[in-house]
């Protein structure tokens, strides 16, 4: 029977980036936490480039050069290196760990690096660029009001797409000039909504880019820089949640977010119809981004499912071809004792449907031990992706619910808005009704359900351990917050007024947040109890951790709490992963009832 470190022994490559029409560049776990990786499609090599203990974070090319960013310990103060791709060798060209750096291109002459920064102000992130030979920088636009993330650097290096970030789910695209160091928004009249994934045209004329202005769902239009117009080009009742631009403007990659699996289309620009090309096997691509080689239609994407953990494919659109280009280890396992997910839904108290995916194998086909597993975000979507935990549990014999409680991105603009502010402890409920759900469809025992999940997951098992404490068996706090009072006021500087959009702010809504935070109702709390964090989080504070274990403990009531000193926001590196995951899995197991 295998192991849980063999579960999470087993890897994933993602974040391919193409060097040259013969090898590309992606993020790989095979040494214990991400790291760059080389693959030559000549020979067949796969060779690795950085040897650090610390995860990379993100990678760009450029003109066969590879910049990516790094932090320390989890603490997301992303720093930006060269890596000479000859000698191995790696330079930080940042070299301040009391900022964060975040990479938005490389200009045509492969050395001057456009990026973001807080170094002059925490709060606020000015836009600048560097000289990667020279090491001198300077700031490009100096940011006062908002949270300024890079989006796209236009292929003739004049222009920096950058996004306003208002809010999680209200981003204003803007433009700035680098040369004439002006800015101009592309939309004058937005609204509320999502501007995201810009992809040049190679003559910098414009770019396509993703919106739900207008509509419950993201769609493809267009900006036209000589005119500044915006065209609406492609829409349906789902999310299109990526798009990449072929090297000749010919074809558009567009990620299409179908009831949580991901269809590949390919968009022809000059006839307005969708090619018809072979397809993926049946999965997610969500997250790590498409790239198209530099001369050639043939594209790299990441993909990912219930069976198979993150691996590099290719499609080749002129010779209709699919192919896996890289073949993650699962460490002895067969992948026939690996699941795949069923997609359901229940109604909840106020008739609203919620979906919802489980995991059920051989072993979990006569038990009715559960575990609901929440997604953090909460401006985010459960899956059916790989994941070592699920995959775990249901190999031991219990079922592992996933749901899309409201307020989860996905299924329109309306649900993802249900659970703000004042109708936080909504999405609270939904959990709860599914817990009844799964009972009322013989599904669970109504003695044998546990709870768990990280960040605003975290968040929600200790609100639904509190608010309803007779429907658990056991809860899984993973950096979750349990004061969203104390988590606004300590959280980055940077995250706080988009955090407060959600939440609710420290100004106008304390009463709110007073309310719905689970360090309040500590004395409801009946339910056996594990909280995970890591000491340096830069988003949810490990504070948020050390109030809910002190108050049970000073209430005599046990919890068990892992503390792990460098780590972030979750739990990153292998040996830590070594550590944590099987005393986790061991908690959920004696509390089902388990053997």
């Amino acid at each position: 029977m295998a192991t849980v470190n063999q579960y999470f022994n087993i890897g994933s490559c993602t974040s391919a980036r193409w060097i040259d029409e013969n090898s590309f560049v992606y993020l790989s776990t095979k040494s214990g936490v991400n790291q760059i990786w080389q693959k030559s499609l000549l020979t067949g090599e796969e060779e690795q480039k950085t040897f650090f203990n610390e995860r990379v974070w993100n990678l760009y090319t450029s003109r066969g050069n590879v910049f990516f960013t790094m932090d320390l310990g989890g603490n997301e103060q992303e720093q930006i290196h060269y890596l000479c791709m000859d000698s191995k060798e790696v330079k930080n060209l940042t070299q301040n760990n009391d900022a964060r750096y975040q990479l938005g291109g490389v200009k045509p002459d492969g050395k001057t690096v456009v990026f973001a920064c807080n170094a002059r102000n925490p709060k606020n992130f000015d836009l600048c660029q560097l000289d990667s030979q020279t090491g001198n920088q300077e700031i490009l636009f100096e940011n006062t009001d908002s949270y300024n993330t890079p989006a796209a650097l236009s292929p003739n290096g004049r222009y920096l797409l950058y996004n306003k970030l208002k809010a999680q789910s209200d981003n204003c695209l803007w433009i700035l000039d680098t040369e004439t160091r002006t800015t101009k928004n592309i939309d004058s009249n937005a609204n509320y909504a999502q501007y995201t994934s810009p992809t040049w045209k190679h003559d910098s004329s414009g770019f396509y880019f993703l919106t739900d202005k207008g509509s419950e769902f993201l769609y493809l239009a267009y900006y036209d820089i000589e005119s500044g117009c915006i065209s609406k080009i492609y829409e349906e009742n789902w999310d299109i949640e990526d798009a990449e631009l072929s090297c000749d403007d010919k074809y558009l990659a567009l990620k299409i977010n179908r009831n949580g699996y991901t269809d590949l289309e390919i968009y022809n620009t000059s006839t307005g119809r969708f090619e018809n090309t072979p397809s993926m096997p049946k999965g997610v691509m969500a997250y790590y981004g498409i790239s198209w080689a530099p001369t050639t239609h043939r594209l790299l994407v990441t993909l990912t499912s219930g069976q198979r953990p993150s691996d590099i494919w290719m499609l080749d659109v002129d010779n209709d071809k699919v192919e896996r280009m890289t073949f993650t280890d699962l460490d002895g396992i067969s992948k026939d004792e690996l699941v795949e997910a069923e997609l359901r839904h229940f109604e909840s108290f106020d008739g609203v449907q919620v979906p919802y995916w489980i995991y059920k194998g051989t072993k979990s086909a006569n038990s009715r031990s559960v575990v609901i597993e929440v997604h953090g975000g909460p401006e985010a979507q459960e899956r059916p992706m790989f994941s070592p935990m699920i995959q775990y549990l249901v190999g031991e014999g219990l079922t592992v619910v996933a749901p899309n409680v409201r307020g989860s991105t996905g299924y329109g603009k309306t649900y993802h808005h249900l659970d703000d502010i004042e109708k936080r402890l909504d999405s609270v409920h939904d959990a709860a009704c599914l817990a009844e759900h799964l009972v009322e469809e013989n599904i669970a025992d109504k003695d044998k359900i546990a709870i768990m999940g990280g960040s605003y997951g975290g968040y929600m098992t200790l609100s639904c351990i509190t608010g309803y404490p007779d429907l658990w068996a056991a809860g899984v706090d993973t950096v979750g917050m349990s004061n969203l009072e104390t988590f606004l006021e300590n959280t980055a500087d940077y995250r706080r007024s988009h955090r407060e959009s959600e939440y609710g702010s420290l100004e106008k809504h304390r009463d709110i947040l007073r309310k719905v935070s689970p360090i309040h109702s500590v004395d409801k709390i009946t339910a056996p109890l594990m909280v995970v964090h890591g000491a340096n989080d830069p988003r949810v504070p490990v504070g948020e951790a050390e109030q809910i274990v002190k108050s049970l403990r000073d209430r005599n009531v046990p919890v068990e709490y892992l503390l792990y000193l460098d780590e972030g926001h979750g739990i990153s590196k292998r040996k830590n992963q070594f550590d944590c995951y099987p005393k986790v899995a061991a908690f959920l197991k004696k509390h089902l009832k388990v053997e």
